[in-house]
Order: structure tokens, then C-alpha cells, then sequence
């Protein structure tokens, strides 16, 4: 008898447990999806670089004689970064002016040559013009004309000779003179002079090592062209254009966030990873940066078009996966979502949330529990 009555009791015990789990309702806190526009919170990670970052590389092959500068410190365009052992050069340059300064001479010589002949060739010519008369007179023989004949086109033929030489000397002058300012062009480039103003944020050589054309010696940024290059899933591109304003925090400090603007937007989707990249422009530059350093970046922007959202607080989990407990028929049932973008304390929800469906409080929920429902402003 008192077995039975222990089994009875436990039975009354189920059912009413039961009874206040599946048929009591609970009161419970809701709120009902509805369409609108929606104020993206659009996140992305970043890298610190810059648009005017120059390799500064060697121009000719030598060996580096002297480095003036280091990593960090601050040049000016025209500053002399380097020098290369000059003394082969030098010694080319000399040699190629003193061939030069021969070269002249060359000319000067071959116009006094010219003159002289001209002189000849003037004498011979009124030479030639008397024996003429001469000759018409008969006062002369014709072996005698011939002779004077021949020596004038003597003359004539050493003037144009003459002439040619000069004209060959001063082309080898000319080349002379070019291989000259070649040397010393080439002298000049011995000094690696900065082609920007920046700071210096590398180096690779030091003194004594042969440096060739390509061949790195340090890297210059300006500062003034440092950007966020940020990327973003290619769905966000409808809601960014450029001048939206952004909040970008690095690595080093992500405590201290830092106010950019959109420059520009990409017009390049990657392939495999589907997003695009966005280029920001900082209002303040971190007083200790780096090239490359990693950044998070929240852009605020509202969705091209109407969706659903709820608040982050109704979200759940259930066997690992996200969703929510929504309410049909006075019961309380389990929906898995997909998340799309944060909007303050709200989330979007692309998929298993339509308009007017009434969003349940995770806390205490189980499947078919029955609720009643207690209205939310959200």
C-alpha cells in the first residue's frame, strides 16, 4: 500500500511538472521583426601603408662607400642618402677631358689648315685667271696653261679635303664631349639622393657591399600618403562610398581608436575570398607607426535596402548553432538564423526571420514550451 502510494505521488509529481512546463504559460519577454533600414555596423581587418613608398636602389654598379642615414630618420628630396666609391670613374672622367681638350685642338688645327689652303687656293685661282690671258694672247704655251691649271685644282681639291677634316674633327669633338658629361653624369650618380621627402623605414646595405641597379638599398615613406588598405565582404559594397567616416584601431593599441574617411573604393572583387578593398584616409596618424601593422576597422553605414533585425540579446545557441526562440501559437519554438551585420545593439538576420514573426527571450526556453508573450520596445 505505501509503495503504491510513493508511485502514485511520483506520477501526480510528473504530471504536474509537466502540466506547468508544456500547459502553464510563462510570461515572456518578445519582440516582433519588422522590415527597415538597417545602421550597419560593416567590420573589416586592415593594414597600415602608403601610397608614395620608394625603394631607393643604386643606379649604376659600385661598391657603397658611405650610408648617411638610418632607419627613421627624416629626409628631404635632394638629401644625399648614400654615396658610391667614385674612383674608377673618376679616373674615366679625367682621361675623357683630356681627350676632349685634344678633340678641340683637332678642330682649331684642321680650320688653320683650311685657312691656309684657302689662301693657296686664292692664289691660285688669280694665277690661273692671268695665265688665261696670257694663254688667249698666245703669249703662253698650253703645257704652260695645263700646269697652272693642274695646280689650281690641286688647291681646290686640298680646300675641300680641308674642309671634310674639319667637319670630322668636330664630330669626334662632339662625341668627346658627350662621353664627357656621360662620366660625369654617371660621377653624380655615385650620390643616392632621396626622391622624396619621408621617412626612411628600411635598410638592407651597409658600407662595402656592391650595390647594382634594382638592387635594394633602403625604402622611403612619406608619411602624408599613409592609408588604411582595409577589404570588406563584397556585400558591403552597396552600403560604402567615399567620405563615410570610420573608426580604425591597431593591434598595438586597440584601446585608442582612431577617426578615418573613405578615399576610395575598389573596383576588384578577390576571387576566392569575395571581398573587395576600401581605402581609408586617417584624421591622425599613430605617433608610433609601421608599414603593414594590422588594423580593425567599423565603418557605420545604413543598408541599401530594408531588412531585419533584432536585438543581439534575443540571440542563442543550440547544438552549437545560432538562432532564436520565436513564438507560434502560444509555443515556444527553436529557429536556426544566418547573421549578416551588426547595428549597435541590434543584428541583422538575412535568413529564418520573416516580417511579424514574434522573437522570444533565450532565458529559460525549451521547444513547445508554451509563453506568454510580454511585448518588448526592443
Amino acid at each position: 500500500m505505501v509503495r503504491f502510494t510513493l508511485i502514485l505521488f511520483a506520477v501526480l509529481a510528473a504530471v504536474g511538472l509537466f502540466s506547468g512546463w508544456y500547459i502553464w504559460p510563462a510570461q515572456v519577454e518578445s519582440y516582433v521583426a519588422q522590415q527597415r533600414l538597417i545602421a550597419r555596423e560593416i567590420a573589416g581587418p586592415g593594414l597600415l601603408g602608403a601610397t608614395n613608398q620608394v625603394v631607393v636602389t643604386a643606379r649604376i654598379q659600385a661598391f657603397l662607400a658611405e650610408v648617411r642615414v638610418d632607419r627613421n630618420d627624416e629626409v628631404k628630396t635632394g638629401d644625399i642618402l648614400a654615396t658610391l666609391n667614385a674612383t674608377e670613374l673618376e679616373y674615366q672622367l679625367a682621361a675623357a677631358v683630356a681627350n676632349d681638350r685634344a678633340a678641340a685642338e683637332s678642330v682649331r688645327e684642321a680650320e688653320l689648315e683650311r685657312d691656309r689652303l684657302a689662301i693657296a687656293a686664292g692664289t691660285a685661282q688669280a694665277d690661273l685667271g692671268r695665265r688665261k690671258l696670257l694663254l688667249a694672247s698666245k703669249s703662253i704655251s698650253k703645257s704652260d696653261f695645263d700646269l697652272v691649271e693642274g695646280t689650281h685644282k690641286q688647291a681646290e681639291a686640298a680646300l675641300a679635303r680641308a674642309t671634310v677634316t674639319i667637319e670630322r674633327a668636330k664630330a669626334q669633338a662632339a662625341a668627346s664631349a658627350a662621353e664627357v658629361e656621360q662620366l660625369r653624369s654617371r660621377v653624380g650618380e655615385t650620390s643616392i639622393r632621396s626622391p622624396v621627402d619621408g621617412v626612411v623605414v628600411s635598410r638592407s646595405r651597409t658600407v662595402g657591399d656592391l650595390l647594382s641597379p634594382g638592387v635594394e638599398l633602403m625604402q622611403i615613406v612619406d608619411p602624408k600618403s599613409l592609408l588604411v588598405f582595409a577589404r570588406f565582404d563584397e556585400s558591403a559594397m552597396g552600403s560604402l562610398r567615399p567620405g563615410q567616416v570610420a573608426k580604425v584601431t591597431f593591434s598595438s593599441n586597440p584601446q585608442r581608436p582612431y577617426a578615418a574617411s573613405i578615399l576610395r573604393i575598389g573596383r576588384q572583387v578577390d576571387q576566392e575570398t569575395r571581398e573587395f578593398t576600401v581605402d581609408l584616409k586617417l584624421d591622425e596618424v599613430p605617433a608610433n607607426w609601421a608599414v603593414g601593422q594590422r588594423a580593425s576597422i567599423i565603418i557605420e553605414a545604413e543598408s541599401p535596402s530594408p531588412g531585419i533585425a533584432v536585438p543581439q540579446r534575443f540571440l542563442a545557441r543550440n547544438q552549437g548553432r545560432v538562432g532564436l526562440w520565436v513564438a507560434r501559437e502560444s509555443r515556444a519554438f527553436w529557429a536556426p538564423v544566418s547573421l549578416g551585420y551588426s547595428s549597435g545593439t541590434d543584428i541583422e538576420i538575412t535568413r529564418g526571420l520573416k516580417v511579424g514573426d514574434v522573437v522570444l527571450s533565450p532565458t529559460g526556453r525549451f521547444q513547445y514550451q508554451a509563453v506568454n508573450i510580454q511585448a518588448s520596445g526592443g
